[in-house]
């Protein structure tokens, strides 16, 4: 009876949790589809207005997509999302290169709400560690998934970290080709959960992340240039999937 009723509580509980904005890429046929969205069309799950178009690329100049880029254990997408950087992913012309996706989405995505995403820094054409690249984090930064050596700051370059309020409160120096899934709790009580592969995730941060969310989330890179130097580079790589909002929960497998 007691195995009834646990049963009966936790069925309620998958229940009751509701996604309220899903970023997986099942919708998106190739990567052309990201081009379709402008600001008079606003189409699909994503907005793309921020990468390197100084030399007529298109959204679709940045981003793959295709099975090898998900997380395996994600079973509910057929595939993920490789985001590309190079010497001319120069947005507007400004020093810092970008490749990002946000949200399109009439929902407020703001209160006490649980961002999903996983990612992978690839063992093919892997980040310059040497560089801050803000990879997940709200306009207003007030919480943010960075890898590589802080803007000046000193420290072990090679470092995955989800910071907020100006302090790390998760940091590993990533293997390359893992794959690292995060919850961020937003709005109170707020929390941070992490996981590798197909594990769950489990909490490892309570406390508030400064901020309740919204749909100014970016997703893909961002990255710094040191001392406003020139950025001359290669082909730089970050996979993501695995990405949706809900309003309850928990949901701790990837």
């Amino acid at each position: 009876m007691k195995c009834a009723v646990f049963l009966s509580v936790l069925s309620a509980s998958f229940a009751s949790a509701s996604i309220i904005w899903d970023g997986r890429f099942s919708n998106y046929t190739t990567a052309t589809d990201f081009d379709a969205w402008s600001w008079s069309n606003q189409v699909g799950s994503y907005q793309t207005y921020i990468y390197g178009n100084l030399h007529g690329e298109k959204a679709s100049s940045w981003v793959t997509l295709g099975s090898q880029y998900k997380n395996p254990a994600t079973t509910a997408e057929k595939q993920g999302v490789k985001i590309k950087l190079t010497s001319t992913s120069t947005w507007n012309g400004g020093p810092m290169l970008r490749t990002e996706l946000l949200p399109q989405t009439t929902q407020s995505l703001s209160g006490n709400l649980f961002y999903h995403v996983s990612l992978q820094i690839p063992t093919v054409n892997p980040p310059n560690p040497a560089y801050e690249h803000q990879i997940v984090f709200w306009e207003g930064h007030y919480a943010d998934i960075k890898y590589g050596q802080l803007s000046g700051q000193n420290g072990v370059a090679d470092t995955l970290q989800v910071i907020t309020g100006g302090k790390s409160i998760w940091s590993v120096t990533p293997v390359k080709g893992t794959w690292y899934n995060f919850i961020l709790g937003t709005g109170s009580p707020g929390g941070l959960w992490v996981s590798t592969g197909s594990n769950t995730l489990q909490k490892v941060y309570s406390g508030s992340l400064n901020g309740n969310g919204g749909t100014d989330w970016h997703i893909g890179a961002l990255r710094l240039p040191i001392n406003g130097a020139a950025q001359v580079i290669g082909e730089e790589d970050f996979y993501y999937s695995g990405i949706y909002v809900e309003n309850s929960g928990p949901t701790i497998q990837p």
